[in-house]
């Protein structure tokens, strides 16, 4: 028993002498623990929609796919997260997104899968309806840095002359020339004002412009552009589109995939303006703006067009003072103004040939109606209900301050004969101090 009490006293001395003594310079090391790292991204987010305009009061259903490097496409349903940059513009529920305010902002969906978060970004217009006097296309623009450029189209429909002035607030993201041609310098987010001078008046339109850098993870189909860029239609002309499926060094791999064609209108509670068949012909039929893409292996290309009226109402004036005083003579203005109506046919020939007197005049249809546009919504309309019209007739109305009126609010009063694809008339009117 001794024995056995001294041969295990020995081994206790042994085992604790080996745990105490100095480690080996050539025994293993502890383990430690690793530090987890972030998976790297195998797939790329995508939102469908694209760079888009939309009217206050409408709505767009934002919907993305999620496209693996092997090529693999999921169409997300769900577990999308969608934001807005500007709260003032609209709200999201659930993918669905509500312009409440004539503003710009930045949509964005992240999604998470396998422990890492895909995120993609378009930007948004809102526009208030039946209100501009001239128009820009694109209405919106996502683009990757690069040699390419995008050449601003504007239209006016309109008698009188208009000239334009283009200006960018990030030249270090995107810069425009004076002919309107933007280059797309690096990622980031830029605005281009287009300021058109009308009758001695001007007007701004904003192009939100958002700049994206190479992408991290390389696609069998890494863009797609759809040719022509902007276009002006007339009811019932026809345009064929043209698709080109580009890799990530720039290669043109179009000859491997066949497009799927589609095309969206900007207002939903207008017809559609135009049609397209499988090979990428356009008609157009209605009246209105409208987005054109092409998608190949996930990846969507688009084109903007709009489809003018052959067939314009002038209002004259074209801008009134209404209340307070006029601040170059100091003298007080009116609080009512006759405004009259005039319409005109537009020669398309000319229109296209950039001639200046493509405008022809006729009568007046006898349902020519008058209105101030409002969207439905209160919070908005308030802003915007600030003057009577009475005196109404086929030629002219009378345009009266409201004694409610807020000071510096302004409004348009539009001449419009409702259900004949004929161009409303516009006043902006100001209410002064």
């Amino acid at each position: 028993m001794i024995q056995n009490k001294t041969l295990l006293l020995m081994l206790v001395v042994m085992s604790l002498f080996s745990a105490c003594k100095k480690k080996d310079s050539n025994s293993p090391a502890d383990p430690t623990p690793s530090t987890p790292s972030t998976p790297a991204p195998s797939a790329r987010l995508v939102i469908d929609n694209g760079a888009r305009a939309l009217p206050v009061g409408n709505t767009i259903n934002y919907t993305a796919k999620l496209i693996k490097a092997d090529g693999t496409i999921t169409n997300l349903s769900s577990g999308v997260t969608w934001t807005s940059s500007n709260a003032n513009a609209g709200s999201f529920s659930g993918s669905v997104f509500t312009a409440s305010a004539g503003e710009i902002t930045i949509v964005k969906a992240s999604y998470t899968l396998d422990g890492v978060t895909y995120t993609a970004e378009v930007p948004l217009t809102i526009q208030i309806p039946n209100t501009s006097v001239f128009a820009v296309l694109p209405s919106a623009i996502v683009f990757q840095a690069g040699s390419e450029t995008i050449a601003l189209e504007t239209i006016y429909i309109g008698s009188g002359s208009a000239s334009y002035a283009f200006s960018s607030d990030n030249t270090g993201v995107a810069n425009v020339t004076s002919a309107g041609v933007v280059s797309f310098i690096s990622a980031g987010q830029a605005n281009i004002t287009v300021a058109a001078t009308i009758n001695g008046q001007t007007s701004n339109v904003i192009v939100p412009v958002l700049v994206v850098g190479a992408p991290a993870v390389i696609l069998p189909v890494a863009k797609v552009v759809v040719t022509p860029k902007n276009l002006e239609m007339f009811k019932s002309e026809t345009q064929q589109y043209v698709a080109k499926a580009y890799d990530s060094n720039g290669n043109d791999v179009s000859a491997n995939y066949t497009f799927n064609w589609s095309v969206t209108a900007k207002d939903a509670d207008f017809p559609m303006p135009v049609s397209i068949n499988s090979t990428g012909m356009v008609t157009a039929t209605n009246l209105g703006g409208a987005y054109v893409s092409a998608t190949a292996a996930g990846i969507t290309g688009q084109a903007e067009l709009n489809v003018n009226p052959d067939t314009v109402i002038m209002v004259n004036p074209f801008y009134v003072s209404l209340g307070g005083f006029d601040p170059i003579t100091l003298q007080p203005n009116p609080t009512s103004q006759n405004l009259t109506a005039t319409t005109y046919k537009v020669d398309r020939v000319a229109y296209k040939a950039g001639q200046s007197n493509f405008l022809n005049q006729i009568t007046n249809p006898s349902n020519l109606a008058w209105m101030v546009p409002l969207t439905g919504i209160p919070a908005i309309d308030s802003f915007y209900d600030i003057v009577d019209l009475t005196n109404q007739t086929s030629s002219g109305v009378t345009v009266t301050k409201k004694a409610s009126a807020m000071t510096g609010g302004s409004t348009f009063v539009v001449a419009h004969v409702p259900g004949t694809g004929i161009e409303p008339g516009i006043s902006a009117i100001t209410i002064m101090p």
